[in-house]
């Protein structure tokens, strides 16, 4: 049987990411990192070596955790891209923005007229990019924010993402300490989180990953031929 997660490289993406207008304005969401850091603290206490990649955040590093700070998706990126091969898993929970300005300008910008038009140009998938070169035996995890057809929608990310995993929750839960999780791999729900506190929640995603690691065999709760999905 193939090991379990203890004395794996997990690299993990947490926090929301920043897209500056000018030196003072931004485009953001309230992603705290919260989730991140309880996956990273899950991991370490069984015994992985992890390293997080974290946007803005009030949060202090733990200890035993490589801390690995950004700002931008673009930064994000770049810190998972030079990672991404040596580490046997990757979990993307950050909450990534979709858009950047297609320019920044410098220092700030004055009031102007009472409607402006502001042009954005689409970031880069993090997670999509940097599996389209995964390794077999790597464990990928996705987190996917829905707020219709959840299961649907998710399933079709992960296909698209390539992912052995998706942890799917809805915006009503974003920013609360408390979250209604579904987790799925490629044959269905393999776990359904009814609303449990983010440490629960990261330990339960760290149990699927190192019983995917050891290549078992999950037990689904829920096939999406049932689902008619």
């Amino acid at each position: 049987m193939a090991g379990g997660i203890s004395g794996a490289d997990v690299l993990i993406t947490a926090g929301p990411t920043y897209e500056f207008l000018d030196d003072v304005r931004y485009l953001g969401n309230p992603s705290t990192g919260r989730m991140g850091l309880e996956l990273a603290e899950a991991a370490r206490n069984k015994g992985a070596v992890v390293t997080m990649v974290i946007g803005p955040n009030q949060l202090m590093p733990p200890p035993g955790i490589h801390w690995i700070q950004v700002v931008s998706a673009t930064e994000m990126l770049q810190a998972v891209k030079e990672r991404f091969d040596e580490n046997q898993v990757f979990i993307a929970s950050a909450a990534v923005s979709d858009y950047r300005p297609t320019v920044r300008l410098e220092g700030k910008e004055k009031k102007g007229p009472k409607k402006k038009t502001l042009e954005l140009i689409k970031n880069p998938d993090i997670l999509k990019t940097v599996t389209r070169k995964r390794r077999a035996d790597q464990v990928i995890v996705g987190f996917s924010l829905e707020s219709d057809n959840l299961l649907k929608n998710a399933r079709k990310k992960m296909t698209a993402k390539r992912c052995d995993l998706m942890v799917v929750n809805s915006p009503g839960h974003f920013g609360d300490a408390r979250e209604h999780v579904w987790i799925l791999n490629k044959r269905g729900v393999v776990k359904e989180i009814p609303p449990s506190n983010k440490k629960q929640i990261a330990e339960a995603v760290i149990g699927l990953v190192d019983a995917t690691l050891r290549r078992e065999i999950l037990t689904v709760t829920q096939r999406f031929e049932e689902l008619k999905l």
